[in-house]
């Protein structure tokens, strides 16, 4: 068996948001949330917790074809959210400044381990050459500023037919 097929990306991304060193001095929290809708309910926990980096656990999926073969294409998305003072936009740029920056060491360490096969070929298929994020607009969440990137990942996945499958 291949070490990709029991990666799991969603510990992976875990693991990184934990062990960042400029993201555990500003006390970044890593979580899981369950999609766009699921930041809310993180949210909640800004009065206790000013800085997350949340892992969406609800991947969104693609099986495509490329010539003969089939890939399952996952998409992974990492939000990294910092609270600043209300209404102060110079502390909200410093907020951005600093999550774009933790972003920028993700990305670095993400190609790191695919550099220097760290996870074996568990990264094989992860697409760092094209990593999309985007910014919070100014007024999305008062309070909250950061980004959110998105990782794709296309695995082989088997089609072939079995008739014992079927009746």
């Amino acid at each position: 068996m291949n070490t990709h097929d029991t990666f799991n990306a969603l510990a992976y991304f875990k693991d990184l948001a934990d062990h960042n060193k400029l993201a555990k001095e500003n006390g970044f929290k890593s979580c899981y949330c369950a999609g766009v809708e699921g930041i809310n309910d993180v949210i909640q926990e800004f009065r206790k917790t000013s800085n997350f980096i949340m892992i969406d656990d609800t991947a969104s999926q693609n099986t495509y074809s490329k010539g003969v073969s089939f890939f399952d294409r996952n998409v992974y998305t990492v939000f990294i959210l910092a609270s600043y003072r209300y209404d102060d936009m110079a502390d909200r740029e410093e907020k951005l400044k600093l999550c774009r920056r933790i972003f920028r060491q993700i990305h670095s360490k993400l190609l790191h381990d695919k550099e220097t096969l760290a996870y074996g070929d568990s990264l094989e298929y992860m697409d760092m050459n094209s990593i999309y994020s985007k910014e919070l607009p100014k007024y999305s969440m008062n309070g909250v500023t950061g980004l959110y990137f998105m990782v794709n990942n296309d695995e082989p996945v088997d089609l072939t037919y079995n008739a014992d499958e079927w009746e």
